[in-house]
This record gives C-alpha cells, structure tokens and sequence, in this order.
C-alpha cells in the first residue's frame, strides 16, 4: 500500500483592506509594487495627530463588522456595520468622507482613512511581505481555549497565507534566526522568511467584542513549541514575517499554489 505524502500548499489567503478591520478571503492576489500584497492594508484609520487606530490602542474597533467589493485595481466598496447597526455601504474612492464621519462617530473623536495602493500601511514596515502561519497551528492553537473555533484563532492573529497539508507551528521553519534568511517560493513567487511575529495585546482580545480572555499569553507561552533559534527572547510569537524578493510586481499567488523551502541565506 502507498501512502501519498501531501506537500505543503496554500489553503487560504486572507486579505485586510482596512488596517485593523476585518479580512476578505480571496482565492488569488498579486504582488503589488512595494513588494507587499495588492489591497492588504490598502487603507488605514488615522487620527488627528496622524496616529493609527487599531485593535491595539481602541477596542471599539473590534465591534466594527466589514465585508468588501473590490472594484477594478484599487476601488474598494466597504459595507460596515457595529453594535447591531444598520449596515452602511461606502464606496471609498467617492465617500471617503462619508465613512470617515460614521467612523468618527462610532469611535467618539475625529478620524480619517488615508491611502496607500502601492505599499499599503503593513504592521511590519521593515518586513512587508505576506504574514504566513499554517492552518493546523492556528487548529491546535484553537484547541488550548474554551469555545474556540479555528476562526477565533484566524480572527485573532490575522496572517494572510495558511499553509496547509503540514503539522502544526511548520512555518517555523520559514525562519533560521537572527542575521539569517530563509528563501522560499509559493507558486512563481519567491520569497523569504525573516522573523516571528512578536504578538501584542490584540490576539488576547476576542475579535467580535474586544472582551479579554483569561490566562491568554501564560496558556499561549507555556504550549507554543520552545523557539531553539530565539533562545534569549520570549516565546510570545506567532507567524513568519516575510518580504517578497524584489521584481516580482503582477506576479499571483493563488489557492493551491505549492510551497517549497529553496534554501537559507544570510540577510545581513
């Protein structure tokens, strides 16, 4: 009898037009040209004092519910919602200003949405490509907590490529330690493994209402495989920082697409 050995491939892809706003999955989308993915964090909400409004510094953001039309390359149509609201729609090339106003009023003080089809507003400037985790550690992860579900677990740490067909906490492997590069291809495209996400306050909170769950980072460090090439640091860490090797702009990287570790270089 054989026994099919499955390589790794991409199971999802999760885009975010609006930084800290909930995602859209999608089936394929194209490098854009600041080496990061078109539409990912294509806007963001900023306040007076140019400051980003995210889950991290306001928790009303995590009772904002979104869903998205993306017209065309970069004409985004946003239907928002929040505390059992009437559902408004906005399209943001027109009615910017409009979603601004139901914004500001929802958040209580005055805040914009700015711009950026090119590069986007990722959480990682340094490191901008596509965050990646596997669909079986956020599973696992999932199983650490009462009444979660994987979608808890997705909602919460907000990668944009799962991997699937791999054991859990595999794209750990995505990363050789400090000064090192780990090169990778999903599909055409070729990219590189440069970190492990530092997590903050926001994968704490549930995604739908912003409560705190107890016990979370102790649970999350005491059960998170001990990371042997970050010895020194905590293990308050989730998902591979990547950037996307530059020329590769129009390039797609689709569901299915397989994923194969080139090799390991240095980055300094």
């Amino acid at each position: 009898m054989h026994t099919r050995t499955v390589k790794p491939f991409v199971y999802k892809i999760m885009i975010y037009p609006i930084k800290s706003l909930p995602p859209v999955e999608v089936s394929s989308v194209e490098v854009n040209a600041g080496g990061a993915l078109l539409y990912d964090r294509m806007y963001a909400i900023v306040d007076s004092k140019g400051r980003f409004v995210n889950g991290k510094r306001e928790r009303k953001i995590h009772l904002i519910r979104a869903r998205y039309d993306i017209k065309g390359r970069d004409r985004l149509v946003v239907y928002v919602s929040a505390c059992c609201s009437e559902e408004k729609v906005f399209e943001l090339d027109d009615e910017r200003e409009s979603m601004e106003k139901w914004l500001s009023e929802l958040l209580g003080y005055s805040v914009t949405l700015v711009k950026n089809v090119d590069e986007g507003y990722p959480d990682d400037t340094r490191y901008n490509g596509p965050t990646v985790i596997s669909t079986a550690t956020l599973e696992e992860i999932a199983s650490w907590y009462p009444g979660w579900d994987i979608s808890q677990a997705r909602l919460r740490f907000r990668a944009n490529i799962e991997i699937g067909g791999v054991k859990p906490f595999w794209e750990d492997n995505l990363y050789a330690g400090p000064g090192k590069a780990v090169e990778f291809r999903i599909g055409d495209v070729i990219l590189e493994g440069r970190n492990i996400s530092k997590r903050c306050v926001v994968p704490s909170r549930d995604p739908y209402t912003g409560s705190h769950t107890p016990l979370f980072q102790k649970i999350f460090v005491e059960r998170r495989p001990r990371l042997k090439v970050l010895e020194k640091d905590h293990n308050y860490r989730l998902a591979v920082n990547t950037i996307i090797k530059p020329g590769q702009q129009g390039k797609k990287i689709n569901i299915y697409d397989e994923v194969e570790i080139l090799g390991v270089t240095s980055n300094q």
